[in-house]
């Protein structure tokens, strides 16, 4: 018998009770279908990931004042001070690309007509050279506007399309937030959400000193924000930066009242945690293939003490035990294989249903498909195996005389 004419017998098998086949390799459609769909997912939030870190920068450091406890909580809190930036800028500037002082405050912006909450940040004209940033219209403020604590400011494409949704370039409209009216002289081009989650479009900068003398009325510094030349250069920069904040606080090693860390470094618990989640989706797949095998096992030895009258006939008629084996190893295949093509449907439909409720592309990787199925006929191997020689090793006139 040929291999194709003993696939087709055994889907003729399998086929005669179609409910007994369907729930032996659920076990089967399952756990490939888990595996297919969370490392899609997996991938897919990787990608995003990655995207919205090159939208941050890769090379980015954040000097937040404040030790933080593993956590992440604040447990000393001392603001940072101009004077801070201007060591790193001086000590450290040969590694970075600039060095800006950030400050943050939450109000209510309006129009006259249209209201937003949104987070007003106060910060240098360097930022925009640290942060790599376009504008789609209009021009940063200047160093002279920081000097004047000018009442100028940029917005994002969120606070534009909130508050002038009908004006694609709102340079020259003014924007009250409390008592102070700014002037418009800018918009950024779209920079989507960090990979922290917040919307980076929806803020409004305004220089650093308006911010401090005019809306809050400290001059404390939250955020020190800089980016090392070179993403090769960011532990050695990491380190400097260390060095002179403890200089400046005259703190020892392991007293530290800041944190310094990278984006890309922030961004690892995420990818941590998708691993760990793929991790367990895979040992509970496990579980469930192994389950789906004993399923196969139990159902050939059934079919085996079923069919052992015909077993006797082949024998008779010529058929040698390997071919006995064969026959019935590629029944255990093939139902396994059958469990593993429908697993694969319903792990990829459900792949794409994740990726369009996450809104992140789909990423479904060949590789994966592929080992899906190695692993399919694998288990089919494995667990059918048992039945497939038992049948085999059937004497012919025994099995013959079996009612």
């Amino acid at each position: 018998m040929s291999f194709f004419s003993a696939i087709r017998v055994a889907l003729a098998a399998l086929l005669v009770n179609k409910g007994r086949s369907g729930l032996t390799s659920l076990g089967i459609v399952i756990g490939i279908s888990a595996v297919i769909a969370m490392v899609s997912a997996g991938d897919g939030a990787r990608a995003k990931l990655d995207e919205r870190l090159e939208s941050v920068g890769k090379n980015l450091i954040l000097i937040r004042a404040g030790a933080r406890t593993q956590q992440g909580m604040v447990a000393d809190f001392t603001p940072l001070t101009a004077a801070d930036a201007e060591a790193i800028r001086r000590q450290v500037g040969h590694l970075l690309v600039g060095v800006a002082q950030l400050q943050f405050s939450q109000r209510v912006a309006t129009t006259g007509t249209r209201t937003w909450p949104t987070s007003i940040v106060g910060c240098e004209p360097e930022v925009l050279k640290v942060r790599n940033w376009k504008l789609t219209n209009g021009a940063f403020f200047t160093e002279e506007d920081m000097k004047k604590m000018a009442h100028v400011c940029l917005i994002g494409q969120t606070v534009r399309k909130k508050l002038f949704p009908d004006k694609p370039n709102p340079v020259g409209q003014k924007i009250r937030i409390d008592r102070l009216v700014l002037t418009v002289v800018g918009v950024l081009a779209e920079k989507g959400r960090s990979p922290l989650g917040p919307d980076q479009d929806d803020q409004i900068f305004v220089p650093l000193t308006t911010l401090q003398e005019k809306l809050v009325g400290e001059k404390k510094v939250m955020m020190i924000l800089t980016a090392v030349r070179n993403e090769n250069m960011t532990e050695r920069a990491k380190e400097e930066i260390n060095r002179v904040l403890r200089e400046q606080h005259h703190l020892k090693p392991g007293q530290d009242k800041f944190d310094v860390s990278s984006v890309q470094e922030m961004t690892e618990l995420a990818l941590v945690v998708t691993r760990v989640l793929q991790i367990l989706v895979a040992v509970i797949a496990s579980i469930s293939l192994v389950v789906g095998g004993i399923g196969i096992m139990n159902i050939m030895l059934v079919s085996v003490t079923e069919r052992t009258r015909e077993i006797g006939i082949r024998m008779a008629v010529g058929a040698t035990p390997a071919d006995i084996l064969t026959q019935f190893l590629i029944e255990a295949v093939v139902l396994a294989m059958v469990g593993g093509v429908i697993g694969i449907t319903l792990g990829i439909a459900a792949a794409v249903a994740i990726a369009r409720v996450a809104g992140w592309d789909v990423v479904i990787s060949p590789v994966i498909v592929v080992l899906a199925c190695a692993v399919a006929a694998a288990v089919g191997v494995f667990f059918g195996f048992y039945p497939a020689q038992k049948a085999s090793r059937l004497d012919p006139i025994e099995a013959l005389r079996y009612e």
